[in-house]
């Protein structure tokens, strides 16, 4: 269990309610996702003003920024421009809105703030998030990021130097600590060398918890080799899918198949070693 703090904070600061001009808020994708402007569209074309919601700005030193609401703001902004034709009552109700304004927040306080608003809401992708938590200054992203950075990888992409998976890669730095991402990430390196699939965060978590669980015992470029024997890493994937699912009789979930993972992780390591074995777990109970 990693003992770092990797809650959420925002300093005590001014809020209150206010009604705002919609024309008049501005945008930064910096501290939240980026704007769908056809999302906007389809939700100024059936807007019900007393479905709106109260959106939530930042009063900067220069203007007032949409935090979290962008595109129900941005809605507005298209009707009152007169480029989304809506019925005259809409039009009416939507010349100012309520909002939640806060004030005196850095940059990276409104990134905090974006994250907690809509953690517990699903709206926002787990790239976005990341992308937003490192400009918040957020531990678990910057020392997640510090990781993948020191590996030369990034984000999202399907690449040889692209993490697929970050919810996985930060639940990894949640539970055990940057410096078992790091070397985990140095192992599936050593077994696989630098592939697309080296680093699927699932392998990597079942490395993970491997060498969390057993420090005393498993020697990391002793492990790589034995990962290298169980084939590529797109082989060793469809191992711990099989597993997961028990050869595609039951549905598997993002638990199941970490559990796969690290049984799958666990048995290469005990491969034709008298000496020196781990216990493997029953994924199953």
């Amino acid at each position: 269990m990693s003992g770092k703090d990797y809650s959420y904070d925002i300093p005590d600061h001014p809020i209150k309610y206010v009604q705002v001009d919609p024309r008049t808020i501005k945008f930064d994708s910096r501290a939240q996702r980026n704007l769908n402007k056809s999302r906007a569209q389809t939700i100024a074309e059936k807007l019900v003003p007393t479905a709106l919601g109260t959106p939530i700005l930042s009063q900067r030193v220069d203007d007032l920024y949409a935090v979290d609401g962008m595109h129900r703001v941005y809605a507005c902004q298209l009707i009152l421009a007169g480029k989304v034709k809506v019925a005259e009552v809409v039009r009416e109700a939507i010349q100012t809105i309520t909002c939640e304004v806060h004030s005196d927040l850095s940059m990276a306080h409104e990134a905090s703030l974006f994250i907690i608003k809509n953690k517990e809401s699903s709206k926002v992708g787990a790239n976005d998030e990341f992308r937003i938590g490192v400009l918040a200054g957020h531990p678990l992203f910057v020392d997640t990021n510090t990781v993948l950075e020191k590996h030369q990888l990034k984000v999202g992409s399907r690449t040889t130097n692209g993490v697929r998976g970050i919810k996985g890669i930060l639940d990894i730095v949640a539970e055990y600590g940057p410096e078992t991402l790091d070397q985990s990430l140095a192992i599936a390196e050593d077994a696989w060398g630098r592939t697309p699939d080296t680093w699927h965060s699932v392998t990597i978590g079942g490395i993970a918890i491997v060498i969390s669980r057993h420090p005393d015992v498993v020697k990391h470029k002793e492990l790589a080799q034995k990962l290298k024997r169980q084939g590529d890493p797109i082989a060793f994937k469809g191992k711990i899918q099989i597993i997961a699912t028990n050869n595609n009789t039951r549905a598997d979930g993002t638990k199941g198949r970490l559990k796969a993972a690290h049984l799958s992780v666990a048995s290469a390591w005990n491969g034709s070693r008298r000496v020196n074995r781990i216990p493997v777990p029953n994924i199953f109970e």
